[in-house]
C-alpha cells in the first residue's frame, strides 16, 4: 500500500502544490501544510471507495486540510503575510532563460493575487486552473454546476482587477 500511495502522490503532486501555495504565505508554512495534506491523505486513503475520481478525492482532502490549517494559523495569531515571498519549483537546469524567469514572475504574481481572494473563491479558481469541469468542481465543492459558473465568472473578474492593480496589464 505504501508504494501505491507514493505513486498516487507523485501523480497528483500538482494538486497538492497548487492548493498548498494558494493557502500559505511562505515556504515554511507551505511545507507544514504539505505534510499535513500527506498525513490526511494517508489516513483517508483506505476509505476511498472509487465513487468519484481519485483526483476529486485528493482535492477534497487537500482543500479541507488547507482550510483547517488556515483556521488554526489564525487562532495561533500567525504573522502577517509575506506578500512578496516567492515559491520556487525545483530547478532542473542551472541557467534559466529570460522567458522562464518572466513566466515564473507571472505565476508568482498570479498566486499573490489568488492569495488575496476569499477561501471559497481560491478553491474555485484553483480547480478551474487545474482543468476540472464544472461538474467535477461542483462535486468537489458541494455546489451546483450553475453556482460554479456564476462564482467562477465573479472570481475571474476579481482576479483580473487584482492583477491590474499589481501592474500586470497582460490580462
Amino acid at each position: 500500500m505504501k508504494n501505491q500511495f507514493q505513486h498516487i502522490i507523485d501523480q497528483h503532486y500538482g494538486i497538492l502544490y497548487k492548493i498548498g501555495r494558494a493557502y500559505t504565505q511562505d515556504q515554511a508554512d507551505f511545507e507544514d501544510l504539505y505534510q499535513e495534506m500527506l498525513i490526511q491523505l494517508w489516513q483517508s486513503f483506505p476509505r476511498f471507495q472509487g465513487a468519484s475520481k481519485l483526483s476529486t478525492f485528493i482535492y477534497r482532502v487537500a482543500l479541507n486540510t488547507a482550510l483547517t490549517h488556515q483556521r488554526k494559523a489564525r487562532r495561533r495569531g500567525a504573522a502577517l503575510p509575506l506578500e512578496e515571498q516567492l515559491y520556487h519549483l525545483p530547478d532542473s537546469s542551472a541557467a534559466e532563460s529570460d522567458v522562464e524567469r518572466q513566466r515564473e514572475q507571472q505565476v508568482n504574481l498570479l498566486y499573490q493575487c489568488i492569495n488575496k481572494l476569499k477561501q471559497e473563491d481560491r478553491a474555485v479558481i484553483l480547480l478551474h486552473l487545474e482543468g476540472n469541469s464544472y461538474e467535477e468542481m461542483a462535486d468537489i465543492l458541494g455546489m451546483t454546476v450553475s453556482n460554479i459558473g456564476v462564482r467562477l465568472l465573479r472570481v475571474r473578474q476579481r482576479l483580473q482587477k487584482l492583477l491590474i492593480a499589481k501592474g500586470y496589464a497582460g490580462v
